[in-house]
């Protein structure tokens, strides 16, 4: 949840992996698997994706 938060403020990976003390390739999984789990194309809609409300 943290990575896909930071991704949907513009970070790039790298900067997110910095962040969150991870390595960059870890970051670039964890992406790679938001984008498949969400059916996203791109970072952009995965961002799109993340402002959604969620309901209760």
């Amino acid at each position: 949840m943290d990575v896909l938060l930071l991704l949907a403020q513009g970070l790039t990976n790298r900067q997110i992996a910095a962040r969150l003390y991870l390595s960059p390739r870890t970051v670039d999984k964890h992406v790679e698997r938001l984008l498949a789990k969400t059916h996203s194309p791109n970072r952009v809609a995965l961002a799109a994706h993340a402002s959604l409300p969620v309901s209760p």
